[in-house]
This record gives C-alpha cells, structure tokens and sequence, in this order.
C-alpha cells in the first residue's frame, strides 16, 4: 500500500470523471488534500462532494488545460493558498476523433495536441516551477500504452502520447537535481468514459488481447498513480510505468 510521510498537497487535472476522479479518490483516502481541475464543473464538484462525504479533503476549481493563462492561474492559487505543490498528476486529455492519417481533419489534430501534449506543457511548466523552488515533488503524467506503440485512426492521440512521453523524460533529467521527481503512466485495457465511447461496449477484443484476460477498474491504476506520488516512490523519476494486464509484452498465446 502506498505511504505518506505527511500530508500532501495534489492536484489532479481531468479529475471530474474517469481514472481523474479515481485518482483522486485514492489521493484522498491515503489523507492527501487533493485539488481537482477540470472542465465539467458539475461533475468535478460532485467528486470533490464525495470525497468530502468519504472523510477526506478535495476542493475543485474549473481550469481548461488549453488556456495557458487559466492554467498558471489555477497552480498559483494552489500553492499560495496551501504553501506547497507535493504532487501533481496531469491526466486531463481526450482522444480524438478516427481517421487515417491522410484524412485527419487538421482542427481535430490541434485540438488534441492543444489537449493532450500542451495542456500538460503548459501545467508542467509552472508545477515544475514551484516544486523546484520548495525542494521537491512528484509529477505524474498520464500517458497511455499509445506513448509506445501505434493504433490505427488514431495519430493525433498517439502522436500527443508519444511527445508526453519524452516531455517527462526530458523534465526527469532537468529538475532531479531539484528532488522532483518525473513519471509517466502508460495505462490500457482499462474502463472509464473514454473507452466506453471508443469500444461503445463491447470490450471482448481487448479482453482476448489481453493476458490477464479482464479489464482492469480505473481505482486499479490509480493506485499505480498514488504509490509514484508516495515517499515508497522516492527514487522512481523518467519512468514509464505500464498498467495494462500485459497487453503490451505481446500477443496472447493460444490456450
């Protein structure tokens, strides 16, 4: 189970739904204060609501990732109003309408990489701020096993998991001198809303594919989250940590 030492100040980006509201969840229950920001207001308050109902301690505040001055506003009211950042997990992303590559409409590919690879630029860019200033913390970036292999009809998304994906790196080795520690999660063959819309249901080709031969509940990778924000992950930075039932170890052999 993941240990902290202290409480500790989260935010979570895209908390409102999804494996966002089951991280946040899960930041919570180990007695973290977490910090939800997210576009769907009505649901981002009624997870923070639960978590309240719950015992735990979770406020929200709207933020759209894309607005880059509603974004250095959202982590400066965080760390003036708590005197600190410890852990900062950047989930909000979308993904994307289905084309081939030669028909992507060219207002879809920016909206994702707006979503997806600048959102996550631009919180990283002030979270890493702070957390170098105060001598330490804990980003996680919530990529996808798409940060490390294609998937047809899909390259905006995989292009923005793919760029996720070096951004952690390359923060990993420029801010560890600083006690900030850097990960990527790279999850799969999990449920939450945005499978729901790409599988509309049937899940029995992921299932097939998958080795451990289940989806896995999004409060199952979230904990994965939690332990690389614990004092339990202190020496884990620039890493890319798979939560996908082995799907990515290869095809599943015939029984």
């Amino acid at each position: 189970m993941p240990t902290f030492n202290n409480q500790k100040i989260c935010l979570v980006t895209g908390g409102a739904s999804g494996l966002g509201r089951a991280t946040a969840q899960s930041l919570a229950s180990h007695g973290n204060v977490v910090i939800i920001g997210d576009i769907l207001e009505d649901e981002g308050r009624q997870t923070a609501s639960d978590i309240a109902a719950a015992g735990g301690q979770a406020f929200f505040a709207p933020l759209d990732v894309t607005d880059r001055e509603q974004v250095k506003a959202f982590i400066e009211m965080i760390a003036q109003r708590h005197g600190r950042i410890d852990c900062a997990v950047n989930n909000a992303g979308i993904e994307g309408s289905l084309h081939k590559v030669d028909a992507y409409p060219d207002e879809d590919w920016q909206r994702v990489i707006d979503v997806n690879l600048t959102g996550v630029f631009s919180c990283m860019k002030h979270e890493l701020a702070v957390m170098a200033a105060q001598g330490g913390g804990s980003i996680v970036n919530v990529g996808s096993t798409g940060s490390l292999r294609g998937i047809g009809m899909m390259s905006a998304y995989i292009a923005s998991k793919h760029a996720m994906l070096g951004l952690t790196r390359t923060a990993a080795l420029e801010y560890g001198a600083q006690n900030v520690r850097v990960n990527i999660l790279c999850p799969g063959g999990f449920h939450t809303p945005m499978s729901d819309r790409l599988y509309h249901g049937d899940f029995s080709g992921i299932v097939s594919g998958t080795p451990l031969g289940r989806m896995a509940p999004a409060d199952e990778i979230a904990t994965v989250i939690t332990w690389l924000c614990s004092d339990e992950a202190s020496f884990v930075t620039g890493a890319a940590y798979q939560v996908d039932g082995g799907r990515m170890a290869g095809p599943v052999l015939p029984s």
